[in-house]
């Protein structure tokens, strides 16, 4: 991971919430972090739903959000949650995403988002940005011995029970597998 993690939605935290473990996230992230007004604002909404009350400690990692500041941040925001859009998305669909790629275009930040939602791994891509992601956490967090393998695809499973698994990590062996690679999950557009 370079420079600093940006946050640019709720999924990773709403991942750490569901596992119950906030303490994992703030190890990485508390200092070097940050997330725009948008997701903060979703991250207090979410915390009010049962099961994510962990979510409340989200702006003790990651600090006071980002706010758009000039009119060029504002247009930039509008122009890349229009690209993001889909049919039948409501008006704040990619907002969080839009605002984060905005600051950090235009502030020229050293960036890496920390997200699982694929219109943010398709921007940073396509923009140059670094990525990780829940996944690439927990194998951190192993390779740390910060966490145990089997633990580990524990949290896997429970996630899985909040459809939000990838492939790659199909079964306890090929998880086992691919914490022993120095590789990322890969985004495949």
């Amino acid at each position: 991971m370079s420079g600093r993690l940006f946050l640019p939605d709720n999924t990773v935290l709403v991942n750490f919430a569901q596992i119950g473990r906030m303490d994992l996230l703030r190890l990485v992230a508390e200092g070097r972090s940050t997330w725009c007004y948008t997701v903060s604002v979703e991250c207090a909404k979410s915390s009010q739903v049962s099961g994510l009350e962990q979510l409340s400690e989200a702006p003790d990692i990651f600090g006071e959000p980002l706010k758009l500041e000039t009119p060029v941040e504002n247009l930039d925001t509008q122009v890349f949650q229009a690209r993001l859009k889909k049919a039948g998305d409501g008006p704040a669909a990619n907002l969080g995403e839009a605002e984060s790629l905005s600051i950090i275009m235009n502030r020229q930040l050293h960036a890496t988002f920390i997200t699982d939602d694929n219109g943010a791994l398709g921007f940073a891509v396509e923009h140059g940005i670094s990525y990780t992601t829940t996944w690439d956490l927990l194998k951190l967090f192993v390779r740390a011995n910060r966490l145990n393998r089997s633990t580990a695809w524990h949290y896997v499973l429970t996630l899985e029970g909040h459809k939000r698994r990838y492939e790659e990590l199909r079964d306890q062996d090929s998880f086992y597998a691919w914490l022993e690679t120095p590789r990322s999950l890969q985004f495949v557009p």
